[in-house]
């Protein structure tokens, strides 16, 4: 049953694309099939090099699709994306539906009856990954919710978002459209945890539900943007910058800050990347003087000397 019309909010779904043709047509019609219908359909193509645009083009007179923009040069950036669809939505709510994934049909209805009940500023549902044939699994990074929650943001921030990005797909999120416009654009320029930055300082101003109901499925590729750049280290590099805004904010104990950047730095340091000079740029981002390397190199020694000592 769909909400009253005064609690009936118009939502803009932005279908940012680049590459996709394969998975748009699932993806289009998971949209325009929701059973939550007051929306607009803006669907952005980033100048695909396959035949994306002419799948989009099959859309363009559904009265819910508004805008079809296909971009002369390449942005760079799915985060730019997303800035040009806030710029030409007419909603009051976005949903950003990544090009790649898919989801329920009841999942729009759910989220915005949580939104609108619950005074959010953020609202999101549990995720599942899926692969190109169709095959589900859990998604790790939201084992730490297990249950509806309703929070406000600045809590959910210090609870959840500072070991991960609890989110963890922006498939599953609807938000503030003005709130969104009116954020600090650092997110746009990053590459890979531009959403984590974006949710982090959404939450800042409001109040977060979570709908422990796994209505959204997110495509994990080999093409998969997420990969590519954990691969490149920009999601390694980025995440410093996260860590930074956290703990100048006060979301990270001081005392555990030193702590929490060695044990982020030890990961990464066991991490696979395309090249030495990778590895280089993302073990400087964490630790310029090399103090944290030295520390964990005479842990690792100490820990196999009592190893020995006890094995003797």
């Amino acid at each position: 049953m769909l909400l009253e019309n005064n609690e009936n909010p118009f939502v803009s779904v932005v279908i940012p694309n680049y590459n996709h043709a394969r998975f748009l047509d699932e993806r289009i019609q998971s949209v325009l099939n929701q059973t939550y219908q007051n929306f607009e359909l803006i669907i952005l193509d980033d100048k695909s090099t396959d035949n994306s645009v002419e799948v989009i083009n099959k859309y363009k007179d559904n009265p819910h699709v508004s805008h079809i923009v296909v971009n002369e040069e390449n942005s760079g950036s799915t985060f730019k994306q997303w800035k040009r669809g806030f710029e030409l939505a007419k909603g009051d709510v976005v949903w950003i539906a990544e090009s790649d994934d898919s989801c329920e049909t009841n999942m729009l209805e759910t989220l915005i009856k949580g939104y609108v009940e619950h005074n959010a500023v953020l609202a999101f549902c549990r995720s599942c990954k899926y692969d190109v044939d169709g095959t589900k699994s859990q998604y790790v990074l939201q084992t730490c919710l297990p249950w509806d929650i309703i929070m406000p943001g600045k809590e959910f921030v210090s609870r959840y978002m500072v070991q991960c990005n609890a989110v963890a797909n922006a498939s599953s999120a609807i938000f503030n459209r003005e709130l969104a416009m009116h954020l600090d654009s650092q997110y746009t320029i990053m590459n890979g945890n531009g959403d984590w930055l974006f949710w982090i300082e959404l939450m800042e101003h409001g109040g977060v539900f979570f709908c422990n109901q796994t209505l959204n499925f997110f495509r994990h590729h080999g093409s998969n943007t997420t990969r590519q750049v954990g691969n490149k280290g920009l999601s390694a590099i980025e995440h410093k910058v996260i860590f930074d805004y956290l703990t100048d904010n006060g979301y990270v104990p001081r005392n555990e800050v030193s702590k929490m950047r060695l044990k982020t730095l030890d990961f990464y340091l066991n991490s696979e990347y395309d090249s030495l000079k990778t590895r280089r740029k993302v073990l400087t981002s964490w630790d310029r003087y090399r103090l944290g390397r030295l520390r964990l190199f005479l842990s690792s020694i100490k820990r196999d000397v009592l190893l020995f000592m006890k094995n003797v």
